[in-house]
C-alpha cells in the first residue's frame, strides 16, 4: 500500500541515486530501504531503478512516478493546511440572513471587516424578514441571521446576541404639517394613516408599533402593512402613510421623505437588533464572525473619547 512514509523513501533515493545517502537521508538502514523499494515496484507492477553495482538511474516509469509523488505530497500537506483552517474558522461558509433596515447602517461594514479578517471564508447574505431567517435558522438554510429582536417565546432552539439599539423616529411625507418640525412626540401622530411592517412577518417591529401608541393614548390606523423598509418608504414617499422607523435609516435619503426625530427617549421607542444562530451549531467560520460581531458591537456601543486638550 502507497502511505507518505513510503513516497519519502522513494523520492530519497530518486533524488540522491545512492542507497547509502538515501538511507541515511530517510533514518533507515539500507537493507529495510532496499526491501521497500522493491515493495513499491511490485506493488506498482513495474521498476522504478535500474541498478547494477556501480549506479542507480530511474526508469521512465520511475521519473514519471517522481512527479506523482510530488504532488502527492504537495496535495497531502494542502489537505491537512485547509483542515487546520477550516478547525480554525480561517476557511469555511457561512450563510447569513439580514433585514433590509441593516444594509443601511452597520451590516455592510461588519461584512467588510470579516472579509478582511477571513478572505478565505465564503460569505452567502440574503436579505428576508426576521420570521423568514427564523424559519431558514431552523431549517439549516442559514447559519445566522441579523434581525430584530425578542425573538417568539417558543424558539428555543436559537440563541441570540444583541447588536445594536436604534431610536425609533417618524417618516413623514415631505409635504407632510410635521415633517419640518426638528422633532415630535409620537401623539401628534394621532389620527394619521400608518403603513406597519407585517404582523406576520415582521412581528417585533409590528408589536413595538402598537406598544408605543398606546403608550401615546391611541391606536394607530393601519392603513397598509409591508415587510420590506424599502416598500415602507416608498408608500411614505408617495403621501399615503407615515411610518415609525428605526433610526439608522436617516443615511436612506429619498427626496420625497423626512425624517423627524422623537422628543422622548424611552425604552420603548428603541429596537434591537441581534444576531441569531442555532443553538450547538459548531462551525467555525460562523463563530469567528460571532466573536468579531461583539467586538465590532462594542465599538459601537463604546462613548466617544473627548478631544486631548493641548496646553
Amino acid at each position: 500500500m502507497l502511505n507518505t512514509r513510503l513516497l519519502r523513501q522513494f523520492i530519497a533515493v530518486a533524488e540522491e541515486l545512492n542507497y547509502t545517502r538515501a538511507a541515511q537521508r530517510a533514518g533507515i538502514a539500507q537493507s529495510p530501504l532496499s526491501q521497500a523499494i522493491q515493495r513499491l515496484e511490485s506493488h506498482l507492477g513495474t521498476q522504478l531503478f535500474l541498478r547494477n553495482k556501480r549506479s542507480v538511474a530511474l526508469t521512465p516509469a520511475g521519473k514519471v512516478f517522481l512527479q506523482e509523488a510530488y504532488h502527492w505530497l504537495r496535495y497531502e500537506a494542502a489537505v491537512l493546511e485547509r483542515t487546520r483552517s477550516a478547525n480554525e474558522g480561517t476557511l469555511g461558509a457561512v450563510a447569513m440572513g439580514f433585514i433590509g433596515s441593516v444594509g443601511y447602517g452597520f451590516m455592510p461594514d461588519l461584512v467588510a471587516r470579516f472579509r478582511r479578517r477571513r478572505p478565505g471564508v465564503r460569505l452567502r447574505l440574503a436579505e428576508m424578514t426576521s420570521r423568514d431567517q427564523i424559519e431558514q435558522l431552523k431549517r439549516r438554510d442559514l447559519d445566522v441571521g441579523l434581525l430584530r429582536t425578542p425573538l417568539p417565546s417558543n424558539e428555543p432552539q436559537l440563541c441570540t446576541q444583541p447588536f445594536a439599539r436604534h431610536k425609533l423616529m417618524a417618516a413623514l411625507p415631505s409635504q407632510h404639517r410635521l415633517a419640518q418640525r426638528a422633532s415630535l412626540d409620537v401623539a401628534e401622530l394621532a389620527g394619521e394613516a400608518f403603513i406597519a411592517f407585517s404582523r406576520d412577518k415582521v412581528p417585533a417591529s409590528h408589536a413595538q408599533l402598537l406598544s408605543v401608541c398606546a403608550a401615546a393614548g391611541f391606536q394607530p390606523a393601519i392603513e397598509q402593512e409591508a415587510s420590506q423598509i424599502a416598500s415602507v418608504i416608498c408608500v411614505v414617499a408617495a403621501g399615503l402613510c407615515v411610518a415609525l422607523v428605526p433610526g439608522n435609516l436617516a443615511s436612506l435619503i429619498h427626496p420625497k421623505v423626512r425624517y423627524v426625530p422623537l422628543s422622548h427617549d424611552e425604552p420603548a421607542l428603541y429596537q434591537e437588533i441581534s444576531l441569531a444562530w442555532r443553538h450547538g451549531d459548531d462551525n467555525p467560520a460562523l463563530h469567528a464572525l460571532l466573536e468579531l460581531a461583539r467586538e465590532f458591537s462594542d465599538e459601537m456601543t463604546a462613548p466617544a473619547r473627548a478631544p486631548e486638550s493641548r496646553a
